[in-house]
């Protein structure tokens, strides 16, 4: 099965084909950079790396780019919070602190690194340019300072979210100090308000600063091209925001702006969005701190649903995936204990079950199927117990983890016995069973069972092994 994608932009599943064979251009909308990021921010992150993993993993040449807003009104007015009395300098201070803080966060996660992660402030050229080609084309209009983009001149405007103009206008900001030709028309450019960061204008237009909506177009397309393959982000902003990149970008340009939408679904608490301003959001700091290891209990959070759902954060959800965890490190251990006694993989096999995983994830990136795969194929290996069967699994489930969604299993510290100190238990056992001495077999054997979680099998061949107890 080939790799088939949702596409928001058509509303069905779609074979995915890149406009350049074996070669993937990728842009996600990044932070707005005004506080510390939480853990919805970060799910759009994992997603998307996860994503870019695969397509990695596929055999696709992936070019990613993720930017960074780092001058919005957002940003403004936590500025204007502080004490410093010059605006423009704790604009810098805000955005500077904050996105230090979510590329801190990102490394923490094991997020790769992007091809490109352009600033807004950075690009301020770029986008002014679009403006004068819409303008020249009739797109863009004047008004007291301001450029508006004229949504009744593109004929496809709603294409992306699909909604009637009516719906539109319920979603729409009003500002009476705004002067536009219709409710619907968006800002490409801002007149300068007192102290706040401004450049010069369009066509010689006075000092003011972008949109936020041209931002994104004008970054995109300056590292991937006037038409690329993916664009991501979360599913708040279909509109307006990336309705409205649509429309400045192909009117700019008169050619498709992007084959493939992918958006996901936002990170939830008790079923509201997790946000600042409902102060229900939770750090990646307050993972680390209440859970060890957390970091990897929040990409198995993560993944548990498909990008696409909502996500409803719960203390009762993170204690289930330490279970998950567990299960997977106490199979990772008794798989070494296996390798310890000699056994190799069987590569037909191996290629089998990659497969098996490779069907799950070209299915719209499925990580919670391809998750049941992996608790699936540990519970099968566990039946027999074959020491060929185990590093067969594990071999696939190492790689499918590693490289895709960035998970180590790596052998926990679970019991303060040493291999020998279990081997000299079991030669214990094994000698009060020869010496008819039943009762003390059984008690080695509880006693390893309940302190240490160990099991020990009596196999056909007459040797006793042993493994951690699921």
């Amino acid at each position: 099965m080939s790799l088939k994608i949702y596409n928001s932009l058509t509303k069905k599943k779609e074979e995915f084909t890149p406009l350049e064979k074996g070669k993937v251009k990728m842009y996600v909308c990044g932070p707005t950079v005004y506080d510390e990021p939480h853990i919805g921010h970060l799910r759009s992150a994992y997603v998307f790396d996860v994503i870019r993993n695969y397509l990695e993993y596929s055999g696709y040449k992936v070019t990613f780019v993720r930017n960074v807003t780092d001058v919005d009104d957002k940003i403004i007015e936590k500025a204007k919070e502080g004490s410093n009395s010059n605006l423009k300098a704790a604009v810098e201070n805000v955005s500077t602190a904050c996105y230090q803080q979510y590329r801190k966060d990102l490394q923490k996660l094991g997020i790769s690194e992007p091809y490109k992660e352009p600033f807004a402030t950075k690009h301020i050229e770029d986008m002014k340019k679009i403006i004068e080609v819409l303008e020249q084309k009739g797109f863009a209009y004047e008004s007291n300072g301001d450029y508006y983009f004229d949504v009744e001149k593109f004929q496809d405007y709603g294409k992306l979210s699909g909604q009637k103009k009516e719906e539109m206008l319920q979603s729409v900001r009003m500002d009476t100090n705004e002067k536009k030709r219709n409710p619907l028309d968006f800002a490409l450019w801002k007149k300068a308000k007192e102290d706040e960061p401004a450049w010069s204008g369009p066509k010689g237009l006075g000092m003011g600063r972008p949109g936020w909506h041209i931002e994104c177009s004008a970054m995109s397309m300056k590292y991937l091209g006037e038409s690329f393959d993916i664009h991501g982000g979360g599913l708040d902003l279909v509109f307006p925001h990336h309705e409205n990149e649509i429309a400045q970008s192909e009117a700019a340009t008169g050619k498709p702006f992007v084959k493939y939408w992918i958006h996901h679904g936002l990170v939830t608490r008790d079923g509201h969005k997790m946000s600042k301003s409902l102060k229900n959001y939770v750090t990646l700091k307050k993972i680390t701190d209440t859970y060890s290891d957390g970091i990897s209990l929040l990409k198995l959070f993560f993944l548990g649903t498909h990008y696409s759902a909502p996500l409803d954060f719960s203390e009762s959800k993170m204690k289930m995936e330490q279970s998950i965890l567990k299960r997977f490190q106490e199979f990772f251990y008794n798989v070494e204990v296996k390798r310890k006694e000699g056994a190799v993989v069987n590569q037909e096999s191996v290629d089998n079950f990659r497969q098996m995983f490779i069907e799950r994830m070209n299915n719209d990136f499925n990580t919670p199927e391809t998750i049941t795969l992996m608790h699936e194929l540990v519970s099968w290996t566990y039946k027999d117990w074959e020491p060929t069967q185990i590093l067969d699994v594990a071999e696939v489930i190492s790689e499918i983890s590693r490289n895709v969604f960035g998970l180590s299993f790596s052998r926990p510290v679970l019991t303060s016995l040493s291999d020998e100190e279990i081997s000299r238990y079991i030669g214990q056992r094994k000698q009060a069973k020869k010496d008819k001495n039943f009762k003390l077999a059984d008690e080695i054997r509880e006693k390893l069972l309940k302190e240490y979680q160990i099991e020990l099998l009596d196999e056909a061949d007459g040797v006793t092994r042993y493994r951690k107890k699921l």
